[in-house]
């Protein structure tokens, strides 16, 4: 009994052992498995970080305690990580503070960094703004948001960072070009509104894409926008849309297309000038718009009328008058002529009616022998057609004939072209070299005189003078030229009278003598005694003969 006992006792022994064993066993299978669990937990976890640790942008984690279990942790924790440590220059790198993160900020854009810190805190309020880094030219961008799960577990706050600068650069880049391209639309708006006639911009479709102030005048709207939203046209007195056909032309033939009208407007008649101008929309060749405008031209063709009449009146008078007179237009076509140039180049009217060129009518006045000799004609011919289109001042000067007449020649611009004037001179030449003979003669007669002659003209200037005078008086004959007055030639003589107290009186009694023609003696320095006699003559000049009457001992 006993001993079965004891058996049975020491079986159930060997069971428990046993049992215990493959409790064991499964219990360290169990550990292993947790093991491994925790392991790769802790494996993900540590590739998680650093994903976050070498991503592009840094962060500024706040970590809440665990909500679900009895955590350790007591408050809220910071974690600033690597990258936002190298991107901000942090002293204390990943150690570092949200108070030593907003201090790289400068003073406004802190503040905001801790206010939107707070509200994300409290109340989980995601942010997005763009701060400037102090004492750079950075910026960077900072973006919040809280982290939970599914049961409102707060996980933390995150605070990214992103270095933004050379984005920002690009930006305000762009934004700087945008306002100089703002600039120069507004320049060229302005420039546009600034013009007198309406201006417009059609599309592929001939619809209106832009005009100026001077076309919503010219519509009688208030604005530009009213203009393009009801598409409004330039019309005709029938009001037919005359500006879409003529754009519609430009745009079919790809040339600028103009067509003169008149409008009555406000009960007058005004004439215009429209143009269409077709151009290429971008780089799509295909597709053509166009530019319009319209010019008044009311007051030029006024102008034109008038000038018109004024030169029929001028052409009237012309031909009327003794001097010859032709126009040569600017082709060298006989435009214009009167009677005194036919007869004095001997012209058959039927010949100047063909409206010769001006070379065939050099060519026809050779033949007659009435052009004066040149020794290069081709050159001579060259130089004659210089003037038409050369010419800006009136040319001048004398044409010898071999008929032995002379001509003074003009030749001036006209609008039409260029004018010729003929003046014969022959007579009044011959007259002037008589008169010059004359004069020569005169004053060989003055010269071969013993005594000093001086005449002088109405106007009491110098005309003649003779040797005798000038050695009399030790004159210089330039002195003379310029036909000095009388009292300049008094003044001359002052040097021979010093001894005078009052000159001026002196002076002026000998105009007074001269001037009433009465006889009277001067006594000089050098004590030569001197008898003047004016005389006048029935022209108001005068001449003064002066004699030297003896030498004073």
């Amino acid at each position: 009994m006993d001993m079965d006992l004891l058996n049975i006792i020491f079986i159930g022994g060997l069971l428990s052992i046993f049992g215990l064993i493959i409790l064991m066993a499964a219990m360290q299978i169990k550990i292993y498995k947790y093991k491994r669990k925790i392991y790769f937990i802790r494996r993900d976890r540590e590739r998680c970080n650093e994903l976050l640790f070498t991503a592009k942008d840094g962060f500024f984690c706040f970590v809440a305690p665990d909500q679900k279990v009895k955590d350790p942790q007591k408050g809220v924790q910071e974690k600033c990580s690597r990258r936002l440590a190298v991107m901000l220059g942090l002293k204390n790198g990943t150690a570092s503070s949200f108070a030593d993160v907003a201090g790289v900020f400068y003073k406004d854009d802190a503040v905001r960094l801790k206010k939107y810190a707070n509200l994300l805190q409290q109340d989980g309020l995601a942010f997005e703004d763009i701060l400037a880094v102090r004492g750079s030219e950075r910026f960077v961008c900072v973006y919040g948001n809280r982290v939970q799960n599914a049961d409102n577990n707060l996980y933390c706050d995150i605070i990214w960072f992103r270095d933004v600068s050379v984005e920002a650069a690009r930006l305000a880049a762009l934004e700087k070009e945008k306002q100089h391209e703002q600039e120069r639309v507004k320049q060229l708006e302005n420039m546009i509104d600034g013009l007198d006639s309406p201006l417009w911009l059609r599309d592929e479709n001939l619809n209106l894409l832009a005009v100026n102030k001077k076309y919503v005048e010219y519509a009688g709207k208030s604005s530009k926008d009213e203009v393009l939203s009801q598409n409004i046209e330039i019309n005709n007195n029938k009001g037919e849309a005359i500006a879409r056909t003529l754009a519609q032309t430009a745009q079919k033939n790809k040339k600028k297309q103009k067509k003169t009208l008149n409008i009555v407007r406000q009960g007058n008649v005004y004439s215009y000038e429209l143009y269409e101008n077709p151009y290429f929309m971008g780089d799509i060749l295909d597709k053509i718009g166009t530019v319009g405008y319209l010019v008044n031209n009311t007051e030029l063709e006024k102008a034109k009328r008038n000038f018109k009449e004024n030169q029929n009146s001028h052409l009237e008078i012309l031909g009327v008058l003794g001097t010859a007179f032709a126009i040569f237009d600017e082709k060298t076509s006989l435009y214009f002529y009167n009677a005194s140039f036919r007869s004095l180049w001997g012209l058959d009217s039927e010949f100047l009616e063909k409206t010769p060129t001006y070379m065939q009518f050099v060519e026809t006045i050779r033949q007659h022998k009435l052009l004066p000799p040149v020794p290069d004609f081709k050159a001579f011919k060259e130089d004659e057609l210089s003037v038409f289109g050369g010419l800006w001042k009136i040319r001048e000067d004398l044409l010898h004939l071999p008929d032995g007449r002379t001509i003074h020649r003009f030749r001036m611009p006209h609008p039409n072209g260029v004018i010729f004037a003929y003046e014969d001179v022959s007579d009044r030449l011959a007259t002037m070299r008589r008169l010059n003979d004359l004069t020569s003669m005169q004053q060989g007669i003055l010269d071969n005189l013993n005594d000093a002659v001086v005449i002088f003209g109405a106007n009491q200037r110098l005309r003649f003078y003779n040797r005798a005078y000038l050695k009399l008086w030790s004159l210089d004959f330039d002195k003379m030229q310029d036909e000095p007055k009388l009292e300049t030639i008094l003044e001359q003589q002052k040097l021979f009278f010093s001894n005078v107290d009052d000159w001026e009186q002196f002076r002026q009694a000998l105009v007074q003598n001269i001037m009433n023609g009465r006889k009277f003696t001067l006594l000089r320095d050098d004590k030569v005694q001197i008898n003047v006699s004016p005389q006048i003559f029935y022209d108001r000049s005068i001449m003064l003969t002066y004699t030297i009457k003896q030498t004073c001992i």
